[in-house]
């Protein structure tokens, strides 16, 4: 195991510690206080004099929430901020020491909060102008998100929110809204045994571990470099090779991801009662739920830590597709991209995808195999969107099973192949393995597109035939009518003029 690793879980199992005293602190003061002395104190270990990046970026955003418009104030932050990161990153190439890895991990978690804060901020800003020009329904319904949602942080505050100890080296992300609950919600919380439910989560831990450290050994990620597995081993094996190493790559990440909310959990940050349905990140999303409950006996109010929830297991690995995937990895971060990026965006759905996925590449670093991972992803929705839409949708249950079993090995293989990117990162490194397979699963989309296509053009033609066919019927079936109806008409009419001779002929 790397240092790096000993000192990330030695720093998460001592926050998961501290939370037992930091929850019973009753002083919304003395948790803000507390909170934020021991981030900073563990920010400080992991940084030195680096930490002056993450002071800096706190800084400059409190000045933008203090002096630009409201109406502006989540863009300006949303620019300068993801600018920083650029300069925080590269800042070597102009003499300064370049920050340890995990100075990078604070700075990340703290980007998405200041930004997420300054966006909080412009949001309950519009929603108090509308609350006053819409209709009484309308305004009711503001009214409701604004008092569950709505924001008014000072500098101190936000200066809290950046460094209070929960979440600030490796997340998860959450609002504004919901540290400022934690704060205030011990009374609301004291019938939730945090302890209990952070022992049903960490369980898991010591299993993943454990696969990482026996299948790392026997599968290191350092092999794929090796000149031996591309001079010594056949396609079949690299082409195989992806699988272990990015099991690896789960295992390792799972176990910190479940360390991080245990860590929440131990804090009581996310407690929300179940029937307001949470959000990873977002917090409660039935707020007429928590009006309710907010009449009711605490202990009587189940609770849940859904808001802190950051990664779904097995969504991750037994979902059939990589859309799906994606929603269960990372989950609060995901949020974020969803809420600042992906809605704000007034374009196509695959050109909000892709702007989304290249944040989350640049959010990420600066190296080239984020970019050609992650970037690689909105082909694979495209692809996925057009077989569901084709091929999935007109099968029996029967059907749609086989394929979801088809569609769950070709996304695993995506995520795997993707996933050598993201691990390798320099793009020779990258595109010497990936040349090595023969850009097999690059291929494999080109090709499933054009599949696609092609289905595409014969349904669609078969389809217009349909129509056609159905339109000469409707047709054909109009004109016999009229012609029934005439010849109705017409005997009617004979019949008619018969009577009057008749007629005539009796006179």
């Amino acid at each position: 195991m790397k240092t790096d690793d000993i000192v990330y879980l030695s720093l998460l199992g001592a926050s998961i510690g501290f939370g037992q005293i930091y929850r019973g602190l009753r002083s919304p003061e003395a948790r803000k206080w507390i909170g934020t002395i021991v981030g900073l104190a563990l920010t400080l270990a992991v940084s030195g004099w680096h930490i002056i990046h993450p002071l800096f970026l706190t800084a400059t955003n409190i000045l933008i929430l203090l002096y630009v418009s409201k109406s502006l104030c989540h863009a300006v932050s949303f620019w300068w901020s993801f600018s920083y990161l650029l300069f925080f990153r590269v800042c070597h190439y102009v003499g300064l020491e370049m920050a340890p890895a995990h100075t990078n991990a604070v700075q990340m978690m703290i980007t998405l909060k200041l930004i997420g804060v300054c966006f909080e901020v412009h949001d309950t800003w519009r929603k108090r102008g509308e609350a006053k020009k819409e209709d009484d329904e309308k305004k009711v319904k503001l009214e409701l998100e604004l008092k569950y949602e709505g924001v008014d942080p000072t500098p101190l505050d936000i200066f809290h929110y950046a460094f209070c100890y929960v979440g600030v080296l490796t997340g998860p992300y959450y609002k504004y809204r919901v540290y400022e609950d934690m704060l205030q919600g011990a009374p609301l919380n004291s019938g939730l045994d945090c302890l209990q439910a952070m022992l049903r989560r960490i369980w898991v831990v010591p299993l993943y571990a454990g696969a990482f450290l026996l299948s790392d050994y026997f599968f290191p990620l350092s092999f794929a470099e090796n000149e031996v597995i591309f001079r010594d081993y056949g396609f079949f094996y690299r082409m195989w090779y992806m699988t272990p190493v990015f099991f690896n790559f789960r295992m390792r990440i799972y176990a910190g991801f479940v360390l991080s909310e245990c860590v929440c959990i131990m804090a009581g940050l996310g407690a929300y009662p179940v029937a307001s349905e949470p959000k990873p990140g977002r917090g409660p999303s039935k707020y007429e739920v928590l009006e309710a409950s907010s009449k009711m006996e605490p202990v009587k109010t189940e609770y849940n830590f859904e808001t802190i929830h950051n990664i779904d297991e097995f969504g991750a690995d037994f979902t059939p597709t990589v859309r799906a995937g994606m929603r269960c990895w990372n989950m609060t971060v995901q949020f974020w991209l969803a809420n600042n990026v992906y809605k704000r965006l007034k374009l196509a759905r695959p050109i909000k995808e892709a702007l989304t996925m290249l944040a989350s590449a640049y959010w990420h670093g600066v190296y080239s195999g984020y970019y050609l991972s992650m970037l690689t992803v909105p082909f694979i929705l495209a692809v996925e969107d057009y077989f569901d839409r084709l091929v999935r949708r007109r099968l029996g249950d029967s059907g749609q099973y086989a394929y979801d079993w088809f569609a769950w090995f070709v996304k695993m293989q995506n995520f795997a192949y993707m996933g050598m990117a993201f691990l390798l990162l320099r793009v020779d490194t990258t595109l010497h393995y990936w040349h090595s397979i023969g850009y097999i699963y690059h291929g494999l989309l080109i090709m499933m597109h054009c599949v696609a296509q092609y289905v595409n053009l014969i349904m669609g033609k078969a389809e217009y035939k349909l129509k056609k066919s159905r339109a000469t019927a409707i047709i054909d079936e109009h004109t016999k009518m009229r012609f029934v109806k005439t010849k109705e008409v017409a005997t009617d009419k004979v019949i008619a003029a018969r009577e009057d001779c008749n007629g005539v002929n009796d006179k």
